[in-house]
């Protein structure tokens, strides 16, 4: 839609949003003429005005009253920025050396790094954020093997190639002898071994019933330890300033509240809402329509460590939210994010050759 604007009307309303980001009150033609087009009369700025409302930009929420953004006209804004690179220069060199520093101070371990990221964002930005970091089930199974112990159990061993995956004690069966044993661990591994953790998820024995008639008790137990690891090592959600969606006048009513901190305290629907910008780099999504939560808008950033995505930093806040510093910050945070962890990728590689 922005393809039918002519400069001027882009600078009004890049100006308009501007004003009602700041402001919170709709803006009227004066305002605009006098603080971004001192060169143009109010009167063709009301005409202006007049036309981006008639193309959804805008609109006039009574006839004595001045204008507001709506949806197209924050989408509007938003790509003007990214077009301008503003989210970069949102920030000053100052703010820029001090968010570093807070966040270094508060990262004790690499395993802090989302929480104190969180918390970094939110105070930054006195928005509600977020950090998802991406359990990597990127592992392939080396071996099983089962060793017995005395009682009739049995310790199960699991080593990948990222190391020891599980070592758990299991249950066998009564008249179990060291034959069954041994020929449990080599049908074990010719199951198992040679696959990704992924694949586990959607495995169906059946595929290889005419092998494991005898041995398929032993073979669910393994199925469910992986299977177990792998949802416990599912994507880790902190969300940071949760309450601070609620200073602003958008969310002020009782209803507006309870809605929004129910989507927030749920981590799976965070991790729902935000699973569709994971190979974003950075994404906006405006309005219930794009994000599903209503009078909100969610801006994303992924952090990678080379082409792969680790996971995700974020900002829910109103619409009229301050776009420029939340992708200034935001962009400074994935910069930093992705050193740290590349860092520390490379030094325990380096250091032991292994993860």
């Amino acid at each position: 839609m922005s393809k039918e604007l002519s400069e001027r009307k882009k600078k009004i309303l890049h100006a308009l949003v501007d004003l009602y980001i700041s402001t919170g009150q709709p803006v009227s033609s004066s305002d605009i003429q006098s603080k971004y087009l001192p060169e143009v009369s109010s009167a063709t700025v009301r005409s202006e005005l007049s036309a981006l409302e008639a193309l959804g930009y805008i609109e006039q929420p009574h006839t004595s009253a001045g204008r507001i953004p709506l949806k197209e006209a924050y989408k509007f804004y938003v790509d003007s920025i990214s077009a301008s690179g503003g989210g970069e220069t949102a920030l000053t060199d100052r703010e820029t050396e001090m968010i570093r520093e807070r966040f270094f101070k508060r990262l004790a371990h690499i395993e802090d790094m989302s929480k104190a990221a969180a918390k970094i964002i939110s105070d930054a930005t006195n928005y509600t954020s977020f950090c998802i970091e991406h359990s990597s089930m990127d592992i392939e199974i080396e071996e099983v093997k089962l060793v017995p112990l005395k009682g009739r159990k049995a310790v199960v061993l699991i080593v990948t190639d990222k190391g020891m995956l599980a070592n758990k004690a299991i249950d066998l069966s009564d008249d179990v002898k060291d034959e069954y044993v041994e020929a449990a661990s080599d049908l074990l591994n010719k199951v198992f071994r040679g696959r990704n953790l992924l694949e586990l998820e959607s495995f169906d024995l059946s595929e290889i019933d005419v092998e494991i008639r005898g041995f398929k008790d032993i073979l669910d137990e393994v199925l469910n330890i992986l299977r177990i690891y792998v949802s416990s090592h599912s994507d880790t959600v902190v969300v940071e300033g949760a309450l601070k969606m609620l200073d602003y006048p958008e969310y002020s009513s009782v209803e507006d509240a309870k809605a929004f901190l129910s989507v927030i305290e749920d981590k799976d629907s965070m991790a729902q809402i935000l699973s569709d910008d994971g190979s974003i780099e950075l994404s906006v999504r405006i309005g219930k329509e794009d994000n599903g939560v209503d009078k909100c808008a969610i801006v994303t950033a992924a952090y990678k460590v080379g082409d792969d995505v680790v996971g995700q930093a974020g900002v829910i806040g109103p619409e009229r939210m301050d776009y420029k510093k939340v992708i200034g910050v935001l962009e400074l945070m994935k910069e930093t994010m992705s050193k740290v962890i590349d860092t520390s990728t490379k030094h325990i590689t380096d250091g032991r050759g292994e993860y």
